[in-house]
């Protein structure tokens, strides 16, 4: 709704706008707990004053350390008044990749959940510029407990001056080819390309009065942040999932009668494997987004049958704050579309180019590096001008995926630049074989490497999970294989395996399943 978007110029803005205008309409539902938009505007002008009183310099970093909850939400737009920089840690990663995040982000608050403690604790030593640690949602002996901490201050707050400019969120890669980068991001990077399109009138999400949101997403994902601000942005009711799961996905969409939902094409396959997708009533979902990858087409047939509303996909990068390509609802009507293995179009306001090797512009269906300028893009890598300097060129966000845009401008994503294969001089992205292989009715899970070959420098080859029960044999995944793909492009192999190996974000670690390929070579490209 475009007078929303033109009367917030900082998400400091957000909550008081409906405080204001709607102040006893429910903006969060979190495990049955309801806060009004007037009491979200309460409580993080609480949290503003309870940070300026800690002692904390402007742009200092806060660090969120859990399941979600409101006490998220409350804790960045108290971060947002107070012109601080709110970090969500996933909290499935390991000791030490927690440790690195506070570390590295000079956090100097943490806000953790209970059960996160006792991890905690073995790594404060290493973290010297943590203040305190705050306990959310429960009582603690040894640390502050936010409620207490928050509500010792008063629910108002003198104006602050907010820079749009300045930095509000930092999100942390997830950091499948080495360390996390701490990506930096602006009040106007959520929602200066946003109130363009609005105000343009192209189809984004159809926002409406009465709308209620299902928050799958968590609020250390980018994408999951996003869609939490815009739904707060347009006054939605917004329920907030602690953990998701597909049948609590399905239930909370059911009872709170749900009309916007946001999911990766993981999460809507947990959806479908659940007994309870053949019972559900998911009639009142509108519109459904997604992102992280195009959907194959069976899943997406399968999905339409289950939510029958607008499908839409985005197609985005923490550095360009999720949003910068889309694909809206009326490509998703014939299954045969080829555009449905495109990510869309850019948004307006965001341009688009591939580059080749020279970092000069590929015409339309050549493949290179996907770049975009956008008003979206992050501000830097924390501490890591080179870094920086190389993903920011002239104004250009060079995403590191491959990708080519077609004469339409419709834009195709292919790979990461740093998975491609190079087989006797030929480029092989393995993105494009696992499409081919994932339609396999007995392959549960699969990833395609590129491994070392003397003869043609390298060959891809497949690893891949069977479904329960399944006998597939490696022959009969090359015939099926054989089928789709030329021949330049087949496998030279096939492994089994019980499971692949993620990261806590749930991609697949490729360079784990490299190594034992790549072992002893100064280089991993042959």
């Amino acid at each position: 709704m475009l007078e929303h978007y033109d009367a917030v110029a900082t998400l400091a803005d957000i909550p008081g706008l409906h405080a204001r205008a709607i102040p006893e309409h429910t903006a969060l539902i979190a495990e049955g707990r309801r806060v009004s938009y007037a009491a979200l505007e309460e409580r993080s002008n609480r949290v503003a004053n309870a940070l300026i009183a800690e002692g904390l310099p402007r742009q200092a970093r806060v660090a969120v350390l859990g399941t979600d909850s409101e006490s998220a939400y409350e804790l960045l737009f108290g971060c947002a008044k107070a012109g601080m920089v709110m970090l969500s840690i996933n909290w499935r990663l390991e000791a030490s990749e927690l440790a690195y995040i506070v570390q590295d982000s000079e956090s100097e608050l943490l806000f953790i959940t209970p059960e996160l403690a006792a991890m905690v604790e073995a790594f404060l030593p290493s973290c010297p510029r943590l203040r305190r640690v705050i306990v959310l949602d429960d009582a603690s002996e040894r640390y502050p407990v936010y409620a207490a901490w928050r509500d010792a201050r008063p629910g108002w707050r003198e104006a602050i001056p907010v820079d749009k400019d300045q930095a509000v969120v930092q999100v942390y890669t997830s950091g499948t080819s080495g360390r996390p980068k701490g990506v930096v991001l602006s009040h106007g990077c959520f929602l200066d390309v946003i109130r363009e399109v609005v105000r343009s009138g192209d189809e984004l999400i159809h926002w409406k009065d009465g709308d209620i949101t299902l928050l799958a997403l968590p609020t250390f994902h980018v994408g999951g942040l996003w869609f939490g601000v815009h739904g707060l942005v347009n006054g939605a009711t917004n329920v907030i999932m602690k953990v998701f799961t597909g049948a609590s996905a399905l239930e909370l969409i059911e009872k709170h009668a749900i009309t916007k939902v946001a999911f990766v094409p993981a999460m809507i396959r947990f959806m479908l494997s659940e007994p309870g997708s053949r019972t559900a009533n998911l009639s009142s979902v509108d519109q459904l987004v997604y992102g992280g990858s195009p959907m194959p087409r069976p899943l997406l047939e399968r999905a339409q049958g289950l939510f029958k509303c607008r499908f839409t996909q985005n197609y985005g990068l923490s550095e360009t704050t999720n949003m910068a390509v889309f694909l809206p609802s009326a490509e998703h009507l014939d299954p045969t579309n080829p555009r449905l293995k495109s990510a869309g179009r850019p948004l307006r306001g965001v341009s688009v180019k591939i580059l080749g090797p020279d970092g000069g512009a590929l015409p339309p269906g050549q493949v290179g590096e996907i770049a975009f300028k956008t008003a979206g893009h992050m501000l830097e890598y924390w501490k890591l001008p080179e870094e920086t300097r190389r993903t920011l060129v002239d104004g250009w966000l060079h995403t590191g995926d491959a990708g080519y845009v077609d004469e339409d401008g419709f834009v195709y994503v292919t790979d990461r630049i740093k998975d491609l294969i190079i087989s006797a001089g030929e480029n092989i992205y393995p993105a494009e074989l696992e499409r081919v292989l994932v339609q396999h009715e007995e392959l549960a899970d699969v990833a395609v490497i590129g491994i070392p070959d003397e003869r043609w420098g390298e060959l891809p080859i497949a690893i891949v999970v069977r479904r329960p029960g399944s006998t597939v044999s490696k022959a009969d995944i090359m015939a099926f294989a054989r089928k789709h793909l030329a021949s330049f492009k087949m496998l030279r192999t096939v492994e089994f395996v019980d499971a692949l190996p993620r990261n806590p974000s749930g991609k697949v670690l490729k360079r784990v399943l490299r190594e034992p390929y790549w072992a002893g070579r100064e280089k991993r490209v042959n």
